[in-house]
């Protein structure tokens, strides 16, 4: 096929056509009365109807490349679903008369080859009968919410012929009568159509528009409909823009035809087709997948990837998945349920648990790389502790437990991400100007305290992390505070609130070019630099847009390391196990930094605000009165 670009300069809108009306659903009457709807599965007869169309610039390669990544990218594609296993994978070769073909299953499991040409019947039925699929794909849907969403096997059939080729998707175990639609739906994950089947088709011809003939049948991506899942619990992307449905009666002017095909940019139609019966509910209009076919393709012919962040540098994104699906099994429901403060509880719960499964995996990943360390270069004792806690993990009250990070939240609010981390075994306090309701009802494990705190006069000392989720004026100070505080304290800012280190407005120089939020990140990385500290940066999958986590884990090395647990902590070493006087450097500049910018000014509590306000009307009054009597004692 070709592969020729869209003409220079003229961008190809999504303009697509949808048939919802001509549904079997949309059209099936109810049955008169004194009669039955019919349950039969040959009265049924399933087959294939029109659902939407529309015109692309792109060839067929790009078409089959799309759902190629479709198939083994679904996650991007289905946000629910956290993994995919392909299960059963047949291809024949390119010409469907060729006996040549190639199959891979999964070791161990001999029944998926016998289960496959089980399916006989139901291929044909989903085939029409007339072509042999060039490629036969069994695959799982595995699904983020384990303890919710069902494991789903999916079948997926490529078939090419003229002028037409076609993706099929159906879910295993398709049923044949009304009964069975009703009973498969209610177990078909929320996120998957309530359909037999769909296919998403391509049609090459661009002079032969699918809306010319009668009998179209395409190809396509799924609509991705399903039932909406309330929970915005998902760190995902989806589209925002609506897709307004168009009648089939308003298909484009023949004029529109000719002057697309006159600017050189329309190389075929892809097409949406659902497997019907007409037993079905009638089917929503929400169609963000066959419009993500489109951009999709679109997007490939012109060889552009859409810039996104990337996650998953510090933290594997399969670990942090696993602990928080383990995380908000234990906490979401109950605090959602039982918030006691005027927030909405939706937003902070979800994004506590969220950051502290990020914290509790990287923290994982660092007690393990200490246990290698310790078995690399340690002495035979240290070998053999290491050894005793690894065994020991699997009971409760081992070493390791003893051995977790402890930790410091500045500015920890209402306390749910000090008191989450507290359950999981990390002794640490959260701080914060003022308590909160919330407080309360953690109960005597959560170390939470409500006092004022002065930066450059606060170090802390048995720390292992300083933590600064959102902490306002105090984001710019805590690499200071962790570099002043111990030789090995580490910490993590997550930028929210702009503030200076003398605790006013930050003030940005003009012309910030990539925004505020961007030229605060640089402010405080400059900090950390001069801090001496390597930066770290993650893009953590929280619910919010300030969503950077900045962090120091390691400075930076003059010297070769030594190894810590052979000297004295009075020798005062780094992080890296160099002595300080090679930071000496490090700590002038800070300090230089801290006198420039001026003398911090804490932050007054509501609270105190009105004492102090109080205090001060109270003075005036005692002051007029003192006025008044004074006047009084002159006149006379």
């Amino acid at each position: 096929m070709s592969s020729a670009e869209p003409a220079a300069g003229i961008d190809f809108a999504y303009d697509a056509t949808f048939f919802f009306d001509s549904l079997p659903n949309g059209l099936k009457q109810a049955p008169a009365q004194g009669q039955q709807q019919s349950t039969d599965p040959e009265a049924l007869s399933p087959k294939w109807y029109p659902a939407a169309k529309a015109p692309v610039s792109f060839s067929e390669d790009v078409f089959w490349s799309v759902l190629e990544r479709w198939i083994l990218e679904a996650p991007s594609i289905i946000p629910p679903v956290a993994k995919v296993e392909i299960l059963y994978d047949h291809q024949n070769n390119i010409n469907n008369n060729d006996d040549t073909s190639s199959t891979e299953k999964v070791p161990g499991d001999p029944t998926l080859i016998s289960y496959a040409e089980s399916q006989g019947t139901r291929a044909q039925l989903l085939l029409e009968s007339r072509i042999t699929p060039f490629r036969t794909v069994q695959r799982r849907l595995l699904p983020k919410r384990a303890a919710k969403d069902p494991v789903m096997n999916e079948w997926l059939y490529y078939t090419r012929s003229s002028p037409i080729s076609h993706a099929i998707f159906a879910p295993e175990l398709t049923p044949t009568n009304s009964h069975d639609i009703q009973t498969t739906t209610k177990t078909l994950p929320f996120y998957y159509p309530k359909v037999r089947g769909f296919r998403y088709g391509y049609i090459a011809d661009p002079e032969e528009a699918p809306e010319d003939r009668d009998d179209h049948h395409h190809d396509n991506d799924q609509d991705e409909s399903g039932d909406q899942d309330q929970d915005q619990d998902y760190e995902y992307e989806q589209d925002a823009a609506a897709i307004g449905e168009k009648d089939n009666a308003q298909d484009p002017t023949r004029k529109r035809k000719d002057d697309i095909r006159r600017a050189g940019q329309r190389l075929g139609w892809i097409t949406l087709d659902l497997f019907l019966a007409g037993d079905e509910n009638v089917f929503t209009d929400k169609m963000e997948l066959f419009r993500k076919l489109f951009k999709w393709g679109v997007n490939a012919t012109k060889g552009f990837t859409k810039s996104r962040v990337q996650h998953d540098i510090m933290v594997p994104k399969e670990l942090y998945l696993q602990t928080y699906a383990r995380l908000k099994e234990k906490h979401a429901q109950t605090w959602v349920q039982s918030w006691p403060e005027k927030t909405d509880p939706r937003k902070f719960v979800f994004e506590d648990i969220a950051i502290a499964s990020w914290l509790i995996s990287l923290w994982s990943l660092e007690r393990a790389k200490n246990r290698k360390d310790q078995a690399l270069f340690g002495s035979e004792d240290q070998n053999k502790e290491a050894e005793e806690q690894d065994e020991g993990s699997k009971s409760v009250g081992n070493m390791e437990e003893v051995r977790k990070q402890t930790f410091v939240d500045l500015g920890c609010g209402n306390g749910l991400l000090t008191h989450i981390l507290n359950e999981e075994g990390h002794r640490g306090t959260g701080i914060d100007l003022v308590s909160r309701k919330v407080w309360a009802v953690y109960g005597a494990g959560t170390q939470l305290e409500a006092k004022t705190i002065i930066p450059n006069e606060t170090v802390f000392d048995n720390v292992d992390w300083i933590i600064g989720n959102h902490a306002d004026e105090l984001a710019p100070w805590i690499p200071i505070m962790a570099m002043r505080s111990n030789p090995w304290a580490k910490f993590v800012v997550i930028p929210c609130c702009f503030f200076d280190l003398n605790g006013s407005r930050y003030q940005f120089p003009k012309g910030a070019p990539d925004g505020k939020y961007k030229a605060y990140q640089e402010y405080i990385c400059n900090i950390i630099e001069i801090c001496g500290y390597d930066l770290q940066k993650e893009i953590l999958r929280i619910p919010s847009t300030k969503n950077v986590a900045l962090v120091g884990m390691t400075r930076k090395r003059k010297r070769e390391p030594q190894t810590c647990h052979s000297v004295d902590n009075d020798q005062q070493l780094d992080g890296q196990g160099n002595k300080n006087e090679d930071n000496q450097d490090c700590r002038e500049q800070v300090d230089d930094l801290v006198r420039r910018s001026g003398l911090f000014v804490a932050r007054i509590s509501d609270k105190d605000k009105q004492v102090l306000q109080r205090e001060r009307q109270s003075a005036r009054l005692l002051t007029r009165e003192l006025a008044q009597e004074q006047e009084l004692e002159h006149k006379i």
